[in-house]
């Protein structure tokens, strides 16, 4: 199947429906929840070390030869910039991210293949994403061929 046009809402309420369906049960964060603002992503949570750890994370969106890309842009935790707790989050990300071959990260972005995706929980797919853009609440996907 190959897409050939296609404008595609994601709202936060799909992003936050597929954070409790894939987030393991035995995963330490709790509270996490997943906002969209023109910035990106806004994903926040407590991870519990020897206190709870309220942590923020605003992730820009982008493409990358159609791949969906998601980079760490800023992080907070307990309000301040918290590059200490920032390295076990990224870990935690690393960790999830090696079960499946449709995700990679390096350094401090994921690539997201969305057609490796599709295939693995639907069908063969060329989706041609050219234009990803972030509006309060949504992101909105465009894809077309040349």
């Amino acid at each position: 199947m190959e897409v050939q046009t296609l404008k595609l809402a994601v709202v936060e309420q799909d992003l936050n429906d597929l954070i409790r369906k894939y987030l393991p049960a035995d995963h330490p964060i709790e509270q996490l929840t997943a906002r969209v603002n023109q910035q990106g992503v806004v994903v926040t949570g407590i991870y519990p070390l020897f206190i709870n750890v309220h942590f923020e994370t605003i992730w820009e969106l982008g493409l990358d030869a159609g791949q969906i890309t998601a980079r760490l842009a800023n992080f907070k935790a307990m309000g301040v910039p918290g590059n200490i707790f920032k390295s076990a989050i990224v870990k935690m990300i690393e960790e999830l991210a090696v079960a499946e071959k449709w995700v990679r990260i390096k350094g401090d972005t994921l690539w997201v293949d969305a057609d490796a995706c599709i295939a693995k929980f639907a069908c063969s797919a060329r989706t041609n994403f050219k234009v990803l853009t972030c509006e309060p609440g949504r992101i909105l996907l465009e894809s077309r061929t040349e």
